[in-house]
């Protein structure tokens, strides 16, 4: 054979560097990744790629500490699940999330979830846990909550919890362990009412389990620290001063209301539209400051300070979102209707559930929403957050961080249209990572359409007669789905002013937008006309002496007030 050309000498060069990068490929690559698992510091584990899955497992389990038949779930950055495989990608943070509803600690200890006042939607997320997810429910309650709102839970709500617990302030250690002694394994806290939202962040962070923490508990209830957080986030927010004094009402007025349009004067930790009022002149500021300085709120919380604000315009709307590991997730866009009745300017005539695509801003409004979450720290469990779109983009009025209140009837309409609700998205976002990461970042792809309309009175005193015929027709409208009353004949009834004075709320619901507009106006139309007839108080308390007295009927004065 000839001697060896220059093809055959690339040709063998060619197989050589082939062979070379065979081998570098095969050599193992050593690989890391950052794990959390509980309230435990970040653990970093190293391994070489590639690894039997089965020795990866191993490893997880022994740098967190569990046991070989603790089952468990790894899931990434986004909450969603992942296979453990040594092909995992390195220098990555993924969460070891222990299944205890599938191996408990020993065979005889239930699983259990704390609810940190368990009223309101609070209740409904606590029958939630026991009935659907076959969970034991402890109720702790806070040392706001009074003992009338203890009893604030819808018929068929009632739950047989596991344990109840009375908190002291100041003295969450004492709670923590009083938990602890229950015949229970506790997997997590949720905080059913506004009441409770700094315990569950001191419990939650006590007992070990998924917490956002104590440090930056103050702005989860405080909603002048929540504001001024948002602007050093450099983040839209509105003008406002704490008012502890009238000179404090006085410089807001000179500095930030010249010349005077309209300000806002609230609770600052409030809920729902208690407190609330809006004013037309510097006269009304210092009035309604005065009505507020140390009363107390329909939560029972003492108003020590007042919040003055400027008054933002535009439309309002809520964002209910849930959250793990710092993943945000928009569960529902309700646009506020809010006019004036009785004199008051902010009355929920009710609200309509958006997908995101039903108005041109309302995903620059979540994303704003999932920033003004971060700027407060909220990593995770449930918040209600509301705000004003202004031309100049959204505002934030404030954040509940909380389940959305109005005692959850909701969220059937949520489920008709979405397939989910913030009640289930709440416990997912707790319990099951897997269908937390299945729902979608913004509320789409509806089924059908919802509206929640809200009952209005225009009357006081004892309620003595409703009218049937208008409710009934109410009741025959295409869309009607549910309703909550709050009233009843020979009880008392309040003029609506608020949400806390409104009557009850009918749950409409169909496929049919404009069907389900026009039996939404068909039934404010029908609630202007009256549905309640009421005497003074003290009127009807002497019939009833009269009634006892006489053993026979008497009858009620000529002149009802009726609504207007």
């Amino acid at each position: 054979p000839g001697a060896p050309t220059g093809a055959d000498d690339a040709a063998t060069k060619g197989l050589m560097d082939a062979s070379n990068m065979y081998a570098e490929a095969a050599k193992p690559a050593k690989k890391s990744v950052l794990l959390r698992c509980g309230p435990s510091p970040l653990r970093k584990v190293c391994w070489y790629d590639p690894s039997p899955a089965l020795s990866l497992e191993s490893l997880f389990r022994a740098a967190c500490g569990l046991s070989a038949d603790q089952q468990f779930l790894l899931t990434d950055a986004e909450c969603c699940p992942v296979a453990v495989t040594s092909s995992l990608p390195s220098g990555q943070t993924f969460e070891l999330v222990p299944l205890p509803m599938l191996s408990l600690p020993n065979a005889l200890t239930p699983v259990a979830v704390v609810v940190v006042d368990p009223i309101s939607t609070g209740a409904v997320v606590a029958h939630h846990l026991h009935t659907r997810r076959g969970l034991h429910v402890v109720a702790v309650w806070s040392e706001s909550v009074p003992d009338e709102l203890k009893k604030f839970v819808a018929k068929g709500l009632d739950v047989e919890f596991a344990g109840r617990i009375q908190h002291e302030a100041g003295r969450v250690k004492v709670t923590a362990d009083a938990v602890r002694r229950l015949p229970v394994h506790v997997v997590d806290v949720i905080v059913g009412c506004e009441t409770g939202v700094l315990l569950g962040d001191e419990l939650s962070e006590a007992l070990g389990v998924r917490t956002n923490g104590t440090a930056q508990s103050p702005l989860r209830r405080n909603k002048f620290l929540q504001t001024e957080a948002v602007r050093n986030a450099a983040l839209t927010a509105c003008g406002q001063m704490l008012a502890t004094s009238s000179a404090d009402v006085e410089t807001f007025l000179r500095e930030r209301c010249t010349p005077f349009t309209k300000a806002v004067v609230k609770p600052v930790e409030g809920a729902g539209s208690d407190g609330v009022s809006i004013c037309n002149t510097a006269d009304e500021v210092r009035a309604a400051f005065a009505a507020l300085e140390g009363t107390k709120n329909v939560l029972g919380l003492t108003n020590y300070a007042v919040l003055l604000q400027e008054y933002l315009c535009g439309d309002e709307y809520v964002i209910d979102t849930v959250s793990r590991n710092g993943v945000h997730k928009c569960v529902a866009i309700w646009k506020y209707d809010k006019r004036k009745f009785n004199n008051s300017p902010v009355v929920y005539f009710g609200m309509r559930l958006l997908p995101v695509d039903a108005e041109p801003r309302l995903q620059e409004m979540v994303t704003y929403t999932f920033a003004v979450l971060d700027a407060l720290a909220i990593k995770n469990s449930c918040c209600h957050s509301e705000i004003k779109l202004e031309t100049r983009g959204p505002v934030l009025i404030e954040v509940n961080c909380r389940i959305h209140g109005g005692e959850g009837t909701w969220a059937p309409m949520a489920e008709a249209a979405m397939g989910y609700s913030a009640v289930t998205a709440l416990i997912d976002a707790h319990l099951d990572p897997g269908a937390f990461a299945a729902l979608p970042t913004v509320p789409c792809n509806f089924a059908a359409h919802a509206m929640e309309a809200k009952l209005r009175s225009g009357v006081e005193g004892t309620l003595t007669a409703i009218d049937e015929d208008k409710m009934q027709t109410i009741r025959t409208l295409s869309s009607y789905r549910s309703e909550m009353l709050s009233f009843s004949v020979g009880k008392s009834i309040a003029k609506t002013i608020d949400a806390v004075t409104a009557s009850g709320n009918i749950n409409l619901v169909n496929e049919n937008l404009a069907q389900l507009q026009a039996d939404y106006a068909a039934l404010h139309a029908l609630v202007e006309q009256g549905l309640f007839t009421a005497v003074p108080e003290e009127q009807h308390v002497q019939l009833e002496l009269l009634r006892s007295h006489t053993g026979s009927r008497v009858a009620s004065p000529p002149t009802p007030r009726h609504e207007p």
